[in-house]
């Protein structure tokens, strides 16, 4: 766990670097997305498409998943658009894997992103 904290604009309270980092990375992404301004890949949209696949069963967006999600997404996805769905997919490991960190505003931002990421996906039909 991080011993660092950081104060949070929606909150007095302060919280781990790790989480304020991961929220702010999510809601800045997934504004970008809304707005426009940031549009993701063909393969960031399969990879988000095959994580959310993975959550199928329960929902859960877990490390391990997006483990496998980023592994899919290889070194390509850390290129494509600066490389920022994968750095919120990395900044989101740390932040579920220690219950300290887990925020449930993030989880839940976090899943909104994937699915609308997964959405864009472009399906192929032979």
């Amino acid at each position: 766990m991080s011993t660092i904290t950081a104060s949070s604009e929606t909150s007095l309270f302060l919280e781990p670097v790790a989480t304020e980092r991961a929220r702010r990375r999510v809601e800045d992404l997934m504004s970008d997305f809304r707005t426009g301004a940031w549009h993701p890949t063909r393969l960031e949209g399969r990879v988000a498409e095959l994580l959310l696949a993975s959550t199928a069963g329960d929902g859960m967006l877990t490390p391990p998943r997006i483990r496998a999600a980023l592994w899919e997404g290889n070194i390509g996805m850390t290129y494509e658009n600066d490389g920022r769905f994968a750095q919120v997919l990395a900044d989101l490991v740390p932040v579920l894997d220690d219950p300290q960190l887990a925020a449930l505003d993030i989880v839940d931002a976090a899943g909104e992103l994937v699915g609308a990421v997964a959405s864009t996906a472009v399906v192929l039909v032979a």
